[in-house]
Order: structure tokens, then C-alpha cells, then sequence
């Protein structure tokens, strides 16, 4: 599940811009069968961050266009300092967009965070710009259950390491869903707002993104899709 990358709240807001200018019930087997209601929280989003994982997602747009995403997240094992705090793990998250077969764009940054518990302390730019900072954050519950919903993260962009000029802001909350007899969706939406001119320039733009994960009674999760809005267009890859 998300790491406060969480795959891509800054990410695909960015090349999207660069490159455009209780459970519920289902039908099965002839009968009805009971959705999935409750799976593991903050478990099942400790133990997708710590793995690598490789996705490619496709969308088509409003005109017909044949979109492509790839994503890669690489797991570091290790600890290191992020923005003075130590004993930080980290992901290095990769997306690539093509548009019809053509590139489009491409953005790696790293994602930190603490484990035991899953706490989100923010992301960086291969560049270092933008650098983002958790401002404050709300772990999941242990239990998700089908209708809850609550605030995960809010987090302030920087030009850079020196955080003396601001980029934007960003709101992270979670909900959950029903999906099917043996998985629920736990989804994170994340909103980018107040961009300044700097964060203009350092590729940011207002937006929103929504990432859906599968999460078993186990606590597997797996990226599900990825719906993002910004200068206009809405994508939802799957």
C-alpha cells in the first residue's frame, strides 16, 4: 500500500502536467456471496512498503488515447536520517508515462518512513527538488473495515533541503471499500493545493490522486488502480 509516495501523490501529479501542457453484497456462482468486510490495517501497509514491487497500469482517455503506466518501488533495507529523524527506511519509486506507445515523462524519488508503526516522514525528488515534509499524520487502524474513512498525512513541499521556500501543500486521507468475497479496497486520496510560483517551476501542480489497493484477510495488499486530476484531464488506470 502507499508509502508516503504512496506510489505517487507528487509523481504522476507532475508528469501528468509535463506531458499534457460491514460488507456489501455480489453476485456469484448463481447466488449471493458476502463481501470481504474487514481486513489488517496498519499491518498490511508496513509490509507492502518494505517489498519491491513492479506494476504497469493502462488508461484511455476522452479522445481515444492509449495511456501507460509503469511503476517500479525498490525496498531499502537499511536505515538512514530523513530531515533529522533517524532509524528512516525508504523506497525509491520510479514512474514512467507513455502516451500511444511514446514517452512521455519519467520521475524517481524517494519515499521515508518509520516502521512499528507505519509512519510516514516524507518524500524527495531524485533532484531534491521538491522536498516534501510530513507535517503531522494518522496511522491507519489495525482493523480496516468497509465504510471507514479518516485523515492520513499532511505533508508541506520545499524548494529544498533548507525548507525556506514553499511549494505546496498536501492532504493524504484514507477510505475503505467493498470489492469482492476475499479482498477489500483501501484507497488514499491525496490532494495537492496552494502551489506557489516555485512550486510551478519545480514541476508542481494543483491536483488530486487517488491510489486502490487489494487487501485479503491475510493483509496482502496490491495496487488496484490509480485515478488522477490534473490541468483538466482524469485518468484512472487499471
Amino acid at each position: 500500500m502507499k508509502s508516503y509516495n504512496l506510489v505517487t501523490a507528487i509523481a504522476l501529479p507532475m508528469i501528468l502536467v509535463s506531458g499534457c501542457g460491514g460488507g456489501g453484497y455480489g453476485g456469484g456462482g448463481g447466488g449471493y456471496v458476502m463481501n470481504l468486510s474487514s481486513a489488517p490495517g496498519e499491518a498490511a501497509l508496513a509490509a507492502y512498503v518494505q517489498a519491491s514491487h513492479s506494476t504497469t497500469l493502462h488508461a484511455t482517455d476522452s479522445s481515444g488515447n492509449s495511456w501507460t503506466l509503469q511503476l517500479s518501488t525498490a525496498a531499502n533495507a537499511g536505515t538512514t536520517t530523513f530531515n533529522g529523524i533517524a532509524n528512516a527506511y525508504s523506497t525509491v519509486d520510479t514512474v514512467t508515462l507513455d502516451k500511444n506507445g511514446t514517452l512521455v515523462a519519467t520521475n524517481t524519488s524517494t519515499s521515508y518512513f518509520l516502521l512499528n508503526p507505519y509512519v510516514p516522514l516524507g518524500k524527495v525528488s531524485s533532484s531534491g527538488t521538491p522536498y516534501g515534509v510530513v507535517t503531522s499524520s494518522f496511522p491507519l487502524p489495525t482493523t480496516v473495515t468497509v465504510g471507514n474513512s479518516g485523515a492520513f498525512a499532511n505533508l508541506t513541499y520545499y524548494h529544498d533541503t533548507t525548507q525556506a521556500v514553499v511549494d505546496a501543500d498536501e492532504i493524504a486521507t484514507y477510505s475503505v471499500e467493498a470489492n469482492n468475497s476475499t479482498t477489500l479496497l483501501t484507497c488514499f486520496n491525496t490532494v495537492i493545493s496552494s502551489v506557489t510560483a516555485q512550486g510551478t517551476a519545480d514541476g508542481l501542480a494543483a491536483g488530486t490522486e487517488t491510489d486502490c489497493y487489494t487487501v485479503n484477510a491475510a493483509g496482502t495488499a496490491a495496487l488496484f488502480s490509480i485515478t488522477v486530476t490534473a490541468s483538466g484531464i482524469t485518468l484512472k488506470f487499471q
